[in-house]
């Protein structure tokens, strides 16, 4: 529960009644009430123990937090809105989860696991850098693997300024040119698996992410949601309190 007072669209957010833009758009639509008075300005702060109507419902604050595994699957963008033609995320899952945010965005072609909760804070946790949960992926690449290349590159490299961290690899299987590939990443920027072998000239055919933290994908198929199971969220709890020591 938040009992003490934050900006309204924050609070609203956190607790899954949408993002804190979709919350400014209803206050400037008129939609919100606080404490029977109609919020007219986003710069309006409230707690879990005041009385909150959007659009003639009640909030109740009672929340209880949920965690699922999703497999995204290839071709569909992590977003929360549409931006072209193609699909989203939230347009192949169920509708009860349209309020739900994610954590580990995967580009357009890549497939694997992404978390969904309504916990605002596990996500953050889940992504926050200095909490160092690491994220794995199987990667499927095409060219003449120069080994080499790729161990001086998974010492940490830099591409126009921008500094990536040293990462670890496992070669899985070799196949003449097309070698599957473990990568084991401390933070995962954008694109940054798709970089490391461009810069070594190989093509990578197929991303998909197979674990983030503790959170494994196991053998889901595509499109599956899963509850995380009471192990990795052992797991997820005590690796947080061991870096808050």
């Amino acid at each position: 529960m938040t009992s003490h007072k934050i900006r309204i669209a924050k609070l609203l957010s956190n607790f899954n009644q949408g993002s804190r833009r979709e919350i400014e758009r209803l206050i400037n639509n008129n939609k919100i009430y606080l404490n029977k008075k109609l919020v007219t300005t986003p710069v309006t702060f409230a707690s879990s123990n005041d009385e909150i109507f959007i659009e003639g419902k009640k909030v109740f604050f009672n929340k209880k937090i949920e965690i699922l595994k999703f497999y995204k699957p290839k071709d569909i963008i992590c977003s929360k809105k549409k931006q072209d033609e193609r699909k989203i995320i939230y347009e192949i899952i169920k509708p009860k989860y349209k309020n739900y945010i994610f954590a580990g965005r995967l580009d357009f072609k890549s497939e694997g696991l992404i978390i969904l909760t309504n916990s605002s804070l596990f996500t953050r946790n889940l992504e926050l850098p200095s909490n160092k949960f690491l994220r794995k992926y199987e990667v499927r690449v095409f060219g003449n693997l120069d080994l080499n290349k790729l161990e001086k590159l998974s010492e940490g490299f830099k591409i126009d300024n921008l500094l990536f961290k040293p990462f670890k690899y496992k070669i899985k299987s070799k196949i003449k040119k097309n070698t599957i590939i473990e990568m084991t990443l401390q933070e995962g920027k954008k694109n940054e698996i798709r970089k490391i072998f461009k810069k070594i000239n190989l093509q990578v055919n197929r991303l998909k992410r197979i674990s983030f933290g503790p959170f494994l994908l196991n053998n889901m198929q595509p499109g599956k949601i899963e509850k995380i199971t009471d192990n990795e969220l052992n797991l997820y709890e005590n690796h947080i309190r061991n870096q808050k020591r």
